[in-house]
């Protein structure tokens, strides 16, 4: 599996194999690791049903209440037939929505992401139509908030994540109303993620405690819809199933239960975005889990793990795989090259016209790495990268556009980065390349800043994302004076 991953040269950044009873193998590439948080994207929507799952064990949710129900106070807004939509078409993405709403799409949006969802027209009978839609899992976490008066996080720590010993330092993404995002937003430790297939595999037992209730789990992990199609997504919507865009088609599956999705051999798997997976397979007594930087429409580890892995279990040879395990790496930093540097590169750049509203740039040695600050519409923001290896810290540097909507709020997003010269280029250009590896995303940024004679060009692009991967290229030229302050950037 391991040589696999290299020749295909995949980007993964943890593979956990429990067999068993036993965790036979964790693998972790550098700067990833075990303590490690990660960004769960549709992932998050598998925890988002224990929470339902559990009201449903409390006797407070009944599966066919309409929904329309629990918000009374937006049925102006409603369309006709809304009060045929019920929680368990939420549960199966079978809303009647002809289009579902992407997380990308309501990161954006400040006001109720609940009326915005009730508000869509209804293309479809409720029930008759699967579109996936991350909406739906918000709502059914608004749901859950409304019967238990606490956050889905807030319930599942006391009910599921203590007892089971998941990691105390998980957290979940809000909504401007207050409510966990139910769809993503959900960041934890990979081996948080394989103790949710263990859980479900076990049919909510764990060590000997009933979690949750053996009918829900396998309602849950069963067969609700067959035969369904994943719609294209666009970066804010996925499209319904007969739909195409830029060339891209509707992926066939094999079905979907609540909130998770059926797979072949009797597996069913919880998917995330970019390369979060846990795939639980029954017959085999096994749960993988996998966080990774690839296309969802890549499906090579998929394979891997379904075709490779999965017949190999229970075939152990004594391969000792400490060293190799210990070797892994993302990619390794380059030498610094300090020594071919241009003179004269150190100093301020004031940008010329962009749409990224970037004033100015700073580039300046520190030590044994070099710091590149940037001051835009929101604020200065700065990474530190090491010269032939990885410092690691803290940024608010703007992404928006490349990372699926996240934004780097304060604190900001932990990032490990390394940075390497380039000798002059034949028409003089010196190029200074900085690799951003963001270790509790999916997301790896690649910058090429090249200079000369004073003059700065810069190139940004990310290894996966939902719409665009680069950004246009910025042009600046070396000042003496001070940079603006950011208020005084012009609209």
């Amino acid at each position: 599996m391991l040589d696999n991953i290299a020749a295909e040269g995949l980007e993964v950044h943890s593979l956990l194999v429990w067999h068993d009873g036993v965790l036979i193998q964790d693998a972790y590439w550098d700067p990833y690791g075990p303590e490690r948080l990660h960004m769960m994207h549709s992932v998050t929507k598998s925890f988002t049903a224990m929470a339902v799952g559990l009201a449903w064990d409390d006797g407070l949710l009944d599966l066919d209440l309409p929904v329309i129900g629990f918000f009374p106070e937006h049925r102006a807004v409603a369309p006709e037939g809304i009060e045929a939509m019920t929680l368990r078409h939420l549960l199966t993405m079978t809303s009647g929505h002809g289009r579902g709403i992407s997380g990308g799409a309501w990161r954006k949006l400040k006001t109720s992401w609940v009326a915005d969802f009730l508000r869509q027209p209804l293309d479809h009978t409720p029930g008759s139509v699967f579109v996936y839609d991350s909406a739906c899992s918000y709502v059914l976490s608004a749901i859950v908030q409304k019967v238990t008066g606490r956050t889905c996080h807030a319930y599942l720590r006391d009910r599921v994540f203590d007892p089971i010993g998941l990691s105390p330092a998980i957290r979940w993404d809000l909504s401007p109303e207050g409510i966990n995002s139910g769809g993503n937003g959900l960041w934890c430790r990979s081996s948080d993620l394989l103790s949710l297939g263990i859980l479900h595999l076990q049919e909510g037992r764990w060590q000997g405690r009933q979690i949750l209730s053996r009918d829900w789990v396998r309602a849950a992990t069963g067969m609700q819809v067959r035969d369904v199609s994943l719609g294209v997504l666009t970066g804010e919507a996925y499209l319904g199933p007969g739909e195409s865009h830029e060339g891209a088609e509707a992926e066939r599956r094999e079905g979907y239960g609540f909130q998770w999705w059926r797979g072949p051999r009797n597996s069913y798997s919880a998917n995330g975005l970019f390369g979060q997976n846990c795939f639980v397979f029954p017959n085999e007594r096994a749960v993988v889990a996998v966080t990774a930087g690839m296309d969802d429409e890549d499906t090579r580890l998929k394979r891997m793990i379904h075709d490779d892995l999965r017949p190999a279990l229970g075939q152990w040879r004594g391969a000792e795989l400490a060293p190799r395990l210990a070797e892994l790496d993302l990619a390794c930093p380059p030498p610094g090259n300090i020594s071919v540097a241009p003179a004269g590169w150190q100093g301020l750049y004031l940008a010329r016209q962009n749409e990224q509203d970037i004033a100015c740039l700073r580039l300046e040695i520190v030590g044994d790495a070099i710091r590149l600050v940037v001051e835009d519409r929101r604020g200065r923001h700065e990474v530190l990268a090491g010269l032939g290896h990885r410092c690691e810290g803290m940024t608010t540097m703007t992404g928006a556009r490349l990372h699926h909507a996240y934004e780097a709020d304060p604190p900001g997003f932990r990032v490990a980065a390394w940075a390497a010269w380039s000798a002059s280029d034949a028409e003089g250009w010196s190029c200074l390349t900085l690799d951003w590896a963001f270790v509790e995303t999916a997301f790896r940024d690649t910058l090429r800043i090249r200079l000369r004679g004073g003059e700065l060009r810069l190139q940004r692009e990310v290894n996966v994302n939902s719409s665009i991967r680069s950004l246009p290229e910025l042009r600046a030229d070396q000042v003496a004076e001070d940079c603006r302050e950011p208020e005084e950037i012009a609209p």
